[in-house]
């Protein structure tokens, strides 16, 4: 266990690591990797520095899941039989504008086809990606469009709201997320036995702006079966669970922790201070300073003071940059964590 007390030389940039979003981002001379502080984190300890949630992952999107074929600039029919076009305006893809893939949820095994991930190209998958894998990044991988987003993308969104409260559909549902969290079951293996992914990420959203979707009794009735037999197998395997869920959907935390989540990358809209505060023993957030894009430094320092002072206090977050962040503001986080370590441990406050 490094106690290693911060050095300025820390800061000096030996590489840089690709970001699946923008440019690569520097990586400083650390006392240990990466990978080894942020597994401190998911282990229930005290990281050496607050790790970044944007580039100290080797973050993947696996091009031999046909849903991602399909949602990418040339469009296509994911596994499901569903078809999706890319919108250049807003940078991503939605399912093609017409008539619903399934009009009666009752009789949607007419309408579907269920992919199996064990007959994928995982092998040239592997291949194609290997060079971006690291010894001293963890590997996540990302999975998009789990089960409500699934539903939405089968039936459209205003039908698959009703189709989950609406007792004579909900038998229907459940037979649908039985098949879904199979085929995610199948795809955590393999992600898992090609990839040896240390992190995996369940990518569903339950919110709008203003408020969630449904109520938490929906939830706990619909999806919990699911998302609980999906954190219990994934966590089997020996891998860490991720969740996206964007929205406010604050309401719904006390069930991603029975889920068996290990971390959520919620918008800023949710009062990440007041939830650690709540449930921060429970479940990893991801939190950040907040910075103007024309901040002065005498500006970004006092957003990271304060932002050390609240979420970042136990360097037990995952920092959130912001679109706004740049390599000075992750300097200064970085360096304001590594100091705050060497409190945390001279205090007797760290967990080794």
């Amino acid at each position: 266990m490094s106690l290693e007390k911060f050095t300025p030389d820390e800061l000096t940039v030996k590489g840089t690591c690709p970001s699946r979003f923008g440019p690569p981002i520097d990586v400083f001379s650390t006392p240990i990797t990466p990978r080894e502080n942020a597994l401190r984190l998911y282990q229930g300890k005290t990281p050496m520095w607050a790790p970044f949630s944007m580039g100290e992952h080797s973050m993947l999107m696996l091009d031999c899941d046909p849903e991602n074929q399909a949602r990418s600039p040339q469009g296509g029919i994911d596994g499901y039989g569903v078809e999706w076009v890319f919108v250049d305006v807003v940078g991503g893809a939605m399912v093609k504008p017409g008539a619903p893939k399934v009009p009666d949820i009752n009789e949607w095994e007419k309408y579907v086809t269920i992919p199996d991930p064990d007959e994928w190209d995982w092998e040239g998958c592997y291949e194609r990606n290997k060079d971006k894998l690291s010894p001293d990044r963890l590997t996540s991988i990302a999975v998009p469009g789990c089960l409500f987003e699934r539903l939405i993308a089968v039936m459209d969104f205003q039908y698959a709201a009703v189709a989950l409260i609406d007792d004579e559909q909900k038998e229907g549902v459940h037979r649908f997320f039985r098949a879904v969290t199979q085929v995610h079951k199948k795809f955590y293996k393999n992600c898992k036995m090609w990839f040896n992914a240390d992190i995996v990420n369940f990518n569903d959203d339950w919110g709008s702006q203003r408020a969630e979707f449904f109520s938490v009794e929906t939830a706990r009735e619909m999806l919990l079966p699911y998302t609980k037999e999906l954190g219990d197998y994934v966590h089997s395997l020996g891998m860490y669970w991720d969740l996206h869920c964007c929205g406010f959907v604050e309401h719904f935390v006390p069930l991603f922790i029975e889920e068996g989540m290990n971390s959520w990358g919620g918008q800023p809209l949710n009062d990440k201070w007041k939830l650690k505060q709540m449930y921060g023993d429970k479940l990893i957030f991801t939190d950040g300073p907040k910075v103007a894009p024309d901040a002065s430094e005498e500006e970004m320092d006092a957003a990271v003071a304060d932002f050390m002072k609240k979420s970042g206090a136990d360097n037990r977050v995952l920092v959130d940059m912001g679109k706004d962040g740049g390599p000075k503001l992750r300097a200064k986080l970085y360096e304001a964590s590594r100091r705050n370590y060497d409190r945390l441990v001279a205090e007797g406050k760290a967990i080794l």
